[in-house]
């Protein structure tokens, strides 16, 4: 399953040049992991504003490299932090400490010559 939009990784490329891709893949991987890490502290002490602002900044960043499910998935905690929504909040988060992994190895695997 491909949870990733190549369409927007091919134009990302186009923008950035694909020599500069690994890198840029690179620092996503990095602070997007760094990101998802600080979820599960913050919902646990219902900091419930920090999570939201949180969950747009991912939003963001999953928009940017295609990572669509993962997209819905913090569009969605966005929303549910808003209504300080516990069990939905907590779902989504279960969620995202899935597909993010699996979007990252995705894009390690973009990152490798064809051979």
């Amino acid at each position: 399953m491909t949870l990733l939009d190549q369409a927007v990784l091919a134009q990302l490329a186009e923008d950035i040049g694909e020599e500069m891709m690994p890198v840029v893949i690179g620092v996503f991987i990095e602070e997007v992991g760094e990101q998802l890490a600080q979820l599960p502290p913050l919902y646990e002490q219902a900091e419930w504003r920090a999570l939201g602002r949180l969950a747009h900044s991912l939003k963001s960043s999953c928009a940017s490299y295609g990572a669509r499910l993962s997209q819905q998935q913090v569009v969605a905690l966005e929303l549910a932090c808003q209504r300080q929504d516990s069990a939905e909040s907590g779902l989504l988060i279960s969620q995202l400490q899935q597909s993010l992994p699996q979007v990252f190895n995705q894009l390690n695997h973009y990152c490798q010559p064809s051979s």
